[in-house]
């Protein structure tokens, strides 16, 4: 037996404590999850006596551990049951700390025997019970690089388009801030009630919107794109309405526990709605029918029929809100301020799949229409299709082209919109095995019939000549293959060096970043994407290291040291 097969018997034997280990209803079981996570996610940053490290370890096993437990009572839960909503005790919060805990020390190690399925660590087990791990690749976590670049999006881009939106829109925030202690009421010392103003709920939809604009998979599809007969900006919308009215729920429960330190937070974050009361109250509100509504809020919940295959994702996102009977659910203020689409967009595909891939298929001409952006100045033709190539035995597309009328440099496209994936192996492996044998064939037929054929015939192939006023030769050739989510992955070597290769956000930053003086805007991005490649960008800013780490459960330690790792490695 492996190693690795002999931690997944032994992680197996462990598994089996967290059977039956609640002797309630299901949906008591349910609610301390809920109530839990929604403490942990948005509040949980530091803890008297804990060092930040293991704060941070908490925090990721109560990421990785809370839906897989989760699963077990949603298996059991009896919807056609009402079941009333307890206040959370001391014995509850540490019930749901060590099983969350435990569970997820088990799917961090099924982690683990992910990656070594996927040839990222060697898993040893230099004793008995005991197993280490280390890392194969002398350049691991190069993934991090598409996260960073999105994170400088985030913080560098959107943030200045939402200042600007603020400056266009300003609220006096101190006055509703006042307002809203003002409403706040406390029922029985215990628990929370409001009635808010047009004002306050505006200023909050407001932030609602900001909040998604600060999410990756908001922009997935064309807010005109339709699913279910539902137009795609109607569903987002619902999120940014939902996730203002949680930022408002926090901020009211925060005020509460600062007058009446006797509150208990966990009590009040999450909140449990009838389903039918709430689909009438947003169809009033958005003036939308309640058949629309209905369908979108299906969407956001995790439910009977969808719980079994979205609780299967390693460290999903929480939904907005959870069934827990026919008519009632509970939202989440963790669900409402993740990211929400991760389950939204999951479900457009589950249930109107012929809508999700008519969508999907229209990506190409938003991406292109987004590429062409780069380049407002007059001189650079743009076509604005996808062009076929028919030539010699060679058969393939160009998804973009832009030829400069003053330099002849013609830029040539692949582009890939690839769905975001998180840490599940199998996405992951679809992703490159979508990506690179396809981008590389491109590649090799675009050299072959660029070399057999004249400027003459490469224009005229292309439809520049539609948009020439006089004859010009073309003088440089850059080729690029851009991924919308994804590019870089540990392992995976980039066989051609000539071309560009860049996620869409890496695009971006590295046109940011970096500064040139010549006056040829093609051969500019493709230097720079060049010139921030992970093999230069390692130069710039070193990748964050692993930390040592030992995970124990029950008699089982699995263990990562960085210095005999690095020793082994050398």
């Amino acid at each position: 037996m492996t190693p690795s097969e002999l931690l997944k018997k032994k992680i197996d034997e462990e598994s089996e404590i967290l059977k039956n280990s609640f002797r309630g209803p299901s949906y008591w079981a349910i609610q301390n999850i809920v109530r839990r996570i929604d403490f942990i996610f948005p509040l949980f940053h530091r803890r008297d006596g804990w060092t930040k490290q293991q704060v941070d370890e908490f925090r990721e096993f109560y990421n990785y551990g809370w839906a897989p437990i989760l699963k077990q009572y949603y298996d059991k839960i009896d919807i056609s049951v009402y079941e009333p909503f307890p206040l959370m005790n001391d014995e509850m919060i540490s019930w749901t700390d060590s099983n969350i805990s435990f569970s997820g020390r088990i799917e961090f190690c099924k982690q683990l025997l992910s990656y070594e399925k996927a040839g990222l660590i060697s898993i040893s087990n230099p004793r008995e019970n005991v197993f280490t791990f280390s890392y194969l690749h002398e350049v691991t976590g190069i993934e991090q690089y598409d996260q960073m670049s999105f994170d400088f999006f985030k913080e560098q881009i959107v943030e200045r388009i939402i200042e600007r939106k603020k400056q266009d829109k300003p609220f006096e925030e101190e006055k509703i801030k006042s307002e809203l202690r003002s409403i706040i009421r406390n029922p029985d010392g215990k628990m929370i009630s409001y009635e808010t103003t047009p004002e306050i709920d505006e200023y909050y939809n407001q932030l609602g919107h900001y909040h998604v604009l600060r999410l990756q998979g908001y922009d997935d599809f064309d807010t005109k794109d339709k699913f279910g007969g539902i137009e795609y900006w109607k569903y987002v919308d619902m999120i940014e309405l939902i996730a203002g009215t949680a930022l408002m729920h926090v901020e009211a429960c925060l005020e509460l526990v600062k007058s009446n330190p006797k509150v208990d937070l966990m009590n009040i974050l999450s909140y449990t709605y009838f389903k039918d009361k709430t689909i009438k109250q947003f169809s009033k509100y958005l003036e939308v029918s309640e058949n629309e509504i209905e369908q979108i809020f299906s969407c956001l919940t995790l439910s009977k029929e969808n719980f079994d295959y979205y609780l299967e994702y390693p460290a999903t996102p929480p939904p907005m809100y959870f069934q827990v009977s026919e008519n009632l659910t509970i939202r989440s203020v963790a669900g409402c301020l993740s990211n929400p689409f991760s389950l939204l967009n999951r479900e457009l595909k589950r249930k109107y799949r012929s809508d999700y891939d008519k969508a999907v298929n229209q990506r190409e001409d938003r991406f292109r229409k987004e590429l062409f952006m780069f380049f407002p100045d007059k001189r650079i033709i743009k076509i604005p299709r996808g062009v076929n190539i028919s030539s010699n035995g060679i058969r393939t597309d160009i998804d973009a082209v832009i030829f400069d009328s003053k330099t002849g440099t013609l830029g040539i496209f692949q582009l890939k919109w690839q769905d975001p994936f998180a840490k599940d192996m199998t996405e992951r492996y679809s992703r490159m095995s979508n990506l690179f044998p396809k981008a590389n064939e491109w590649v090799e037929k675009m050299k072959k019939w660029v070399t057999s054929n004249t400027s003459k015939t490469i224009i005229n192939s292309l439809q520049i000549n539609k948009y020439l006023k006089e004859k010009i030769d073309i003088k440089d050739i850059c080729c690029f293959v851009i991924s919308r989510n994804q590019m870089n992955f540990t392992g995976m070597e980039i066989i051609d060096k000539t071309v560009a290769w860049s996620s869409w956000y890496q695009l971006i930053e590295s046109q940011a970043r970096f500064k040139t003086e010549f006056d040829d805007p093609i051969r500019e991005m493709f230097v720079k994407i060049k010139s921030f490649s992970p093999e230069r960008r390692l130069n710039m800013e070193e990748l964050p290291q692993a930390e040592d780490l030992e995970v124990q459960i029950g008699k089982i330690k699995v263990i990562y040291n960085r210095k005999k790792a690095d020793n082994k490695v050398s």
